[in-house]
């Protein structure tokens, strides 16, 4: 099924609307205050009214900032929902737009309460701090989920007293959205109610509840968590538990975590694999080798990811990883089960590694493979990574050739050597990079053809290789391209000329990562 975040589903209830649809509320945005400020919100405002909810859960999404602004030189049409709201994420609307946006918060559109409360969120005035929380004791329950979102969105410690209130309301939603708030402005003193709301009636409040204590990072509520995990009978509310437990990391949470590696819930248990790789519990190697097993690959994803972070060495870690890289049928899986034996540093890895580069069917997973080699850096792996300098992916040879760099073999592979030649230009940057890692005099006539390369990258890229290798034609190379018509070529023949083989020009090659957050 699909993963499940409590935040992300209450604000986009909120956005979407379908909580609010009924609620009383007001009928029209106030248009007392007057303004240029107040006349740009009413007309926003009214531009989100009666706006489809996927066109009003972007809108949402762009006042909380998670796109950009409004890349224009002026302002959209106001019939232009999307692009009015990004261009005001550019501007601060002043203090004679409050009152539209406060109407517009108790108003009885969802979109339009939705949009108003975002606003109001980032107008980070004292004034707007105040009109929120007159609005958070509404007898409209739309209106105080609304006035709870801004508060939460615009951290005003101001808000702590009135949200742990609200955390008794009698309207789930008011209550849930409370917590997440509570969890947003991050204040410690919140800790100890919403410990008490994980006891809550309401499965949606219990799992707000979970999900705020984890972005609060106090550990005392590891064992309240622990709890909802091991015994909630709600899956959304087991979930926030385990996800919070990961954010907290506390070792005393590893036994209900490898106890949520067997809940009947597929997320969950994803959920439970992923805190346990961010706890680095050793003990939990076992449990996780097991869930390398399970019937959704998605918990097979993060079980594997996991065991790469615990960093294990032991056959008892090592062999199932490698036989979930030749035989598992998803192939994010089996990237990741390459990535983790390389993490790892194991030398018993290089076979497994070396039949997946050779042989796997998804090209990712063979420049995965290739990586890892790389990072194992043992001669073995050799002859299979100078073979995926023919592989039909570019990129995958591009790696094998970084790798190849990286283990140093004592002579330069005919294929690496060839490789300078490749059609594309970062295969061949990095083979002629990793030739001046092996230094082997015989790749100095392919160095010196390469200078005649229409890539200017390349270029310095050989004349680093050939400042590597002691041989007076590689020297002789250099020292020709003094007279380059490229002024960066010449550059860097005279950098070259000056630092014969001392430390490689560096090399940055990122540590690839999967998914860190379930």
């Amino acid at each position: 099924m699909g993963k499940i975040r409590m935040g992300a589903s209450i604000l986009g209830a909120l956005a979407l609307g379908s909580v609010l649809t009924g609620w009383a509320g007001r009928e029209t945005v106030n248009r007392a205050a007057v303004g240029p400020e107040a006349d740009f919100a009413s007309a926003l405002l009214a531009s989100a009214r009666g706006t489809t909810p996927d066109m009003c859960q972007l809108a949402a999404r762009a006042v909380e900032g998670r796109y950009g602004g409004w890349g224009g030189f002026g302002p959209p049409t106001m019939g232009d929902t999307s692009g009015a709201v990004r261009w005001a994420l550019g501007r601060r609307l002043g203090e004679d737009a409050l009152p539209v946006l406060l109407a517009g918060v108790a108003d009885t559109d969802g979109c339009v309460q939705a949009i108003a409360a975002r606003l109001m969120a980032h107008a980070e005035s004292p004034a707007a701090t105040r009109g929120l929380l007159q609005a958070l004791g509404s007898g409209s329950p739309a209106t105080r989920v609304a006035a709870s979102v801004a508060l939460g969105l615009s951290d005003a410690v101001a808000a702590l007293d009135p949200l742990i209130q609200r955390l008794r309301d009698a309207t789930v939603e008011v209550r849930a959205v409370a917590a997440w708030a509570l969890g947003a402005i991050d204040e410690s003193k919140a800790v100890a109610p919403l410990r008490e709301v994980l006891k809550d009636d309401a499965p949606l409040v219990r799992a707000a509840a979970a999900t705020a204590l984890g972005r609060l990072e106090d550990t005392s509520a590891v064992n309240g968590l622990a709890r909802l995990l091991r015994s909630d009978p709600d899956e959304r509310v087991r979930l926030a538990a385990a996800q919070a437990l990961g954010r907290l990391g506390a070792r005393e949470s590893a036994p209900a975590l490898t106890a949520g590696l067997n809940d009947k819930s597929a997320a969950v248990r994803r959920s439970s694999a992923w805190a346990l790789g961010n706890l680095g519990s050793a003990d939990a190697g076992n449990a996780l080798v097991k869930a390398l097993e399970d019937s959704d690959w998605e918990v097979r994803e993060m079980a594997t990811w996991a065991l790469g972070q615990l960093g294990s060495k032991t056959a008892a870690v090592v062999t199932p990883l490698g036989r979930r890289l030749g035989t598992d049928d998803h192939a994010e899986v089996r990237r990741l089960a390459a990535w983790a034996l390389g993490s790892m540093g194991e030398h018993t890895a290089v076979d497994p590694l070396s039949s997946a580069l050779k042989s796997d069917r998804d090209g990712e997973v063979r420049k995965m493979a290739a990586w890892a080699l790389g990072q194992l850096d043992d001669g073995r792996a050799t002859v299979a990574l100078t073979a995926a300098l023919q592989d039909s992916e570019s990129e995958v040879r591009g790696v094998s050739a970084w790798a190849l760099g990286q283990i140093k073999p004592d002579r330069a592979p005919g294929a690496l050597i060839t490789a300078v030649r490749d059609s594309d230009r970062d295969v061949r940057r990095r083979a002629a990079w990793a030739l001046g890692k092996i230094e082997d005099p015989a790749s100095v006539r392919s160095l010196k053809d390469a200078m005649r390369d229409t890539d200017s990258e390349v270029r310095r890229t050989v004349l680093w290789a050939l400042s590597q290798i002691d041989d007076d034609t590689a020297r002789a190379v250099i020292v020709e391209q003094l007279k380059s018509d490229d002024a960066e070529v010449r550059t860097s023949a005279a950098r070259s000329l000056g630092h014969m083989h001392q430390n490689p020009w560096p090399w940055p090659w990122p540590m690839p990562m999967p998914r860190p957050f379930p």
